[in-house]
């Protein structure tokens, strides 16, 4: 969990950085919400852990997140993890996992099953 937290923390610095994502996080507690992306990341990518946090698609709806802001979360995450010597196989296995919860995170609905 502790190199999980690291990552997390890493690629929130890059995320409240980036002009087109920092507004999504105006007034969110982010301490407490590093904590549930770390548990989230941790619970998608090792069957150890419960993600305990709130339903992804009731946190997220009506907030106007698109695919391509996603995107942009995905490769500050991704720039995060290969800050911190993650193989690039480990982050192809992120990321998918990920992907399977943009429709989540976004309001959108995979069509193509």
């Amino acid at each position: 969990m502790d190199g999980v937290r690291r990552v997390v923390d890493e690629m929130y610095v890059r995320v409240l950085a980036d002009p087109e994502l920092t507004h999504f996080f105006d007034g969110v507690p982010i301490e407490k919400l590093a904590r549930m992306q770390t548990e989230f990341i941790a619970s998608i990518t090792s069957g150890d852990i419960q993600y305990t946090g709130a339903d992804l698609t009731k946190v997220h709806a009506g907030r106007g997140i698109t695919g391509a802001h996603f995107s942009k979360f995905c490769g500050h995450l991704t720039d995060a993890l290969e800050a911190n010597n993650v193989s690039s196989h480990a982050i192809d296995q992120v990321l998918g996992k990920l992907a399977m919860y943009s429709d989540k995170v976004t309001g959108s609905t995979n069509v193509d099953g």
